[in-house]
């Protein structure tokens, strides 16, 4: 079944689907092109049958833009998206034609349920429904396996939101763990500044079914140009940099400098002027670039121990124990590795402000269900509030601690003390 060709009414959600299996996707049989065998080739060494494709774009939100194109989604289609999310996603919903409907988080978790898209697709009404997207929060997996399997039996799309993923993976019903991004249609990731697997600006897309796989490779060389050289000069100078400065004590001092220049236009943001206004760039669909490429590969190669992050989680839990707050609480499939601890807190704005103060690295993000700038508002993306109560509750309370290698026991215990004073 090709999912980008089918249009069904959405029907109710059977409580035996709630249980279901991840159901097999059938594969048509293609022949690989010259290209995509290029392809396959991009990282020596790479072992071809334990990952898929990755079919590289200048930015995560690109590769995301790239799927929903090759799934034939457009005018007058609807595409489910998490009400907790950054605005590049509902963005590059809009940016083929489509509107992006929201559904609520799970109450106390960071990730969408069969229930809340239920509930979104019952107050909606949706009947053009192409695409599901399933986010994994911070890299807490979300149990993606019935929800495919519900969209499959309706010839619904579902792409997996991979961008804060690193090595997390889920349990299915077999008993066998498997990586995240590799239960449903396609999935996209982010190498930007912030994610463990960095190139500074970059991201990439896999696809399980091989029709969508070279529909991705043959948009990527025929309707993607390739970054301008002023922009790749100024990436790597700011890979350069950023790999200097990355390596003072604090992260708040990297912080505080790349927020002053990007605010005066002196380096390359992860969001273009024109996305800052709500527009789409004339260059939006652009290939990542030779740098990007050869600087991911080596990532990857490298990027299998994740026992500094895992330590860490224990620690945090531990330090957050201490003090009386509740550390996070991970579903029974999951095995998460995360890109940021997220913690509720009684008195966010405090807590920030106070942070601040200490040059201490906490995050805020997501303040706002759908997290944009300030340049933007909410009825941009056609959020409304009210739509997402649980996701609204979670922008009002959560802030993130850093997991990144930089982070020291003595880092854990600055931030302990600092929540401790709000216990």
């Amino acid at each position: 079944m090709n999912p980008q060709l089918v249009k069904t009414a959405v029907g109710e959600w059977p409580e035996e689907n709630l249980r279901s299996p991840l159901a097999p996707q059938p594969h048509s049989a293609v022949h690989a092109s010259a290209t995509e065998a290029s392809f396959r080739a991009t990282c020596a060494g790479q072992a071809e049958r334990a990952h898929p494709l990755r079919v590289t774009f200048w930015r995560g939100r690109v590769a995301l833009y790239a799927i929903l194109k090759c799934l034939g989604v457009g005018a007058g289609d609807a595409v489910l998206v998490p009400g907790y999310t950054c605005f590049a996603v509902p963005q590059a919903v809009l940016f083929t034609g489509a509107i992006p409907i929201y559904a609520d988080i799970a109450a106390g978790a960071f990730n969408i349920s069969p229930a809340t898209i239920q509930a979104a697709l019952h107050e909606h009404r949706v009947a053009n429904l192409k695409a599901i997207l399933v986010q994994h929060t911070y890299g807490i997996p979300t149990n993606a396996p019935p929800i495919v399997a519900w969209a499959r039996a309706r010839g619904i799309a579902v792409i997996e939101d991979c961008a804060h993923v690193s090595g997390s993976r889920y349990l299915d019903e077999a008993g066998e763990w498997r990586e995240m991004g590799s239960a449903g249609d396609a999935a996209f990731y982010s190498s930007q500044w912030t994610k463990p697997i960095s190139t500074g600006l970059g991201g990439w897309a896999t696809a399980s079914d091989p029709e969508l796989e070279t529909a991705l490779l043959r948009f990527r060389e025929e309707q993607c140009c390739p970054p301008p050289l002023g922009e790749r000069f100024s990436l790597a100078a700011q890979r350069a940099a950023y790999k200097i400065v990355s390596r003072a004590r604090s992260g708040w001092h990297v912080k505080r400098a790349y927020n002053w220049l990007y605010s005066r236009g002196l380096l390359l943001g992860t969001s273009t002027g024109a996305e800052l206004r709500g527009e789409m760039p004339a260059r939006f669909a652009m290939r990542m670039s030779a740098m990007q490429s050869r600087l991911l590969c080596k990532k990857l190669a490298g990027a299998a121990d994740h026992s500094h992050a895992r330590a860490l989680r224990i620690s945090y839990d531990r330090a957050l124990e201490s003090i009386r707050f509740q550390p996070l609480a991970e579903p029974a499939y999951a095995d998460s590795v995360l890109l940021r601890y997220p913690v509720r807190v009684p008195e966010k704005q405090r807590i920030l402000a106070e942070a601040r103060r200490r040059k201490i690295e906490i995050g805020d993000w997501y303040s706002r269900p759908v997290d944009r700038p300030e340049s933007l508002r909410d009825k941009t993306f056609g959020y409304r509030e009210g739509m997402c109560p649980e996701a609204e509750r979670a922008a009002a309370e959560v802030v993130n601690l850093p997991m990144h290698g930089g982070v020291t026991p003595r880092i854990v215990n600055q931030v302990a003390g600092l929540l401790k004073g709000f216990s």
